[in-house]
């Protein structure tokens, strides 16, 4: 994600926050709809990098309405969040 501030305001200028909160439940409903179908066959699917993407911009600017920035502060980086899918 490398959209800044400014150019995140832009493109969700007209999207109220729950539009954008239903917009990232959407696209997380996306990815663990691929996620079932297997994780090779998810990772090229095109529906599944669209969905990650819009979902990393969506979460970027929901951060910056909250705290006026989309970096995420070194003090909230943490371990890697593994997705873990039956049979896997």
């Amino acid at each position: 994600m490398n959209a800044t501030n400014e150019q995140l305001k832009a493109m969700y200028l007209n999207d109220s926050t729950e539009q954008l909160k239903a917009e990232l439940a959407s696209c997380e409903e996306t990815i663990s709809e691929m996620l079932s179908y297997g994780k090779a066959w998810a990772l090229d699917s095109r529906e599944m990098r669209v969905a990650e993407h819009n979902s990393s911009y969506i979460r970027a600017e929901l951060r910056r309405r909250e705290t006026g920035s989309c970096e995420i502060p070194h003090s909230q980086v943490g371990e890697v969040v593994e997705r873990k899918v039956p049979g896997w």
